[in-house]
């Protein structure tokens, strides 16, 4: 890797910011064709990425935009994998995303620009590495232009690809006291379901016919969406209940556009939410429960183990410390040498980004 470049070591799956992830307007209406665990793989980075990330970058302090490395036990968690299948499972889709190009709509030509969007992204070593393209900058941090926040957790449990495009695009909506999803012409559907080549044909002519796409592509979407995603209502136009969650939009007998005709349950998401959030409090220890945790494993310490105390643990565990004395914890010599072998063995793992037989120059850690 290169030199002075931020890394964002991601070891352990509550790293992530949130249960939902952003993405940009751009990158929800984009030109970009990616099977499920591609597209898996693009919200686990997304679901990782933060501003802060990008400061040293930005600021021109480092030439190099940050590296993301996922460890195998956040793989396993995320793609709900056994360690064994995660090789299979990710090499070849990892290195199809790394050669993919994303169509971006430019406001003024209405045509779509290409750009990649990563510089290198692998499966290598039991380790994921992700290196964004910094061209995409904008669209990754969602600078302008609104963003669709995606529930990640439902997102994944949808296993189709145009699917998963439609769920996103949806998500860009919850809101619509302040957006209207307005009925997208069938040339700018194909586009968005990633169903175009970069020159704008039509990688299967079947779906040139708009009942063959409806077939094929649409209502499946609608039904998966309705199946996993308990937060939309889908409705019928009319009481001929032709049509399930769109309508056509007709231009004498020609279809021209299609509306989709939904809504979010603004009420159930709110309480869920907040479900949410108290639950992953509730499982969050507290700093002072974190440090007596810590405690136990430095107590037990034996390096190389898997499942030692980070270097962020056991800085919090001497914060901890005048309160974990007054509670009778013994921080004697022998814990205190084991401390020592402990931090010797964090800081070595943070210097060199967490990634465990993996060998690169040095590094500067953002977490």
């Amino acid at each position: 890797m290169n030199k002075n470049t931020t890394i964002i070591s991601t070891k352990r799956i509550k790293e992530l910011q949130s249960s939902f992830f952003k993405k940009s307007h751009r990158l929800v209406f984009s030109q970009l064709s990616l099977s499920p665990v591609e597209h898996d793989i693009l919200a686990l980075f997304l679901s990782r990425l933060h501003a802060d990330h990008w400061e040293p970058f930005l600021n021109h302090h480092e030439i190099h935009s940050p590296t993301y490395i996922f460890s195998s036990e956040v793989l396993m968690d995320w793609f709900d994998l056994e360690k064994t299948a995660l090789y299979p499972t990710l090499m070849l889709p990892a290195n199809r995303l790394s050669k993919k190009a994303i169509g971006l709509k430019n406001d003024e030509t209405e045509k779509f620009e290409f750009t990649t969007l990563f510089k290198r992204i692998a499966y290598e070593n039991g380790h994921l590495i992700v290196i964004p393209n910094d061209l995409l900058i904008e669209e990754y941090l969602s600078l302008s232009g609104g963003h669709s926040q995606v529930p990640h957790r439902t997102f994944r449990n949808i296993k189709q690809d145009h699917a998963k495009r439609l769920y996103t695009m949806l998500c860009r909506f919850r809101n619509n006291k302040f957006s209207v999803f307005h009925p997208l012409t069938i040339d700018d559907l194909h586009a968005y379901f990633g169903l175009l080549d970069e020159q704008g044909n039509l990688l299967k002519k079947t779906y040139e016919k708009t009942a063959k796409f409806v077939q094929f592509i649409l209502k499946p979407s609608i039904e998966l969406i309705d199946d996993h995603e308990p937060n939309i209502e889908f409705f019928y136009a009319d009481e001929s209940k032709k049509h399930y969650g769109f309508e056509f939009i007709k231009k004498g007998r020609k279809v021209v556009a299609i509306k989709f005709l939904f809504r979010w349950n603004q009420s159930k998401q709110i309480a869920k939410d907040e479900s949410d959030e108290r639950n992953e409090l509730a499982n969050t220890p507290s700093p002072y429960l974190q440090a007596e945790l810590t405690y136990t494993l430095v107590s037990e310490f034996v390096s190389g183990q898997g499942g030692n105390p980070t270097l962020q643990e056991l800085n919090n565990m001497m914060s901890m410390s005048p309160k974990l004395a007054e509670n009778g914890y013994q921080l004697d010599a022998a814990f205190m040498s084991n401390f020592t072998k402990a931090m010797t063995e964090a800081l070595a793992n943070n210097n060199a980004g967490g990634h465990d037989s993996m060998s690169d120059n040095t590094t500067i850690e953002h977490q």
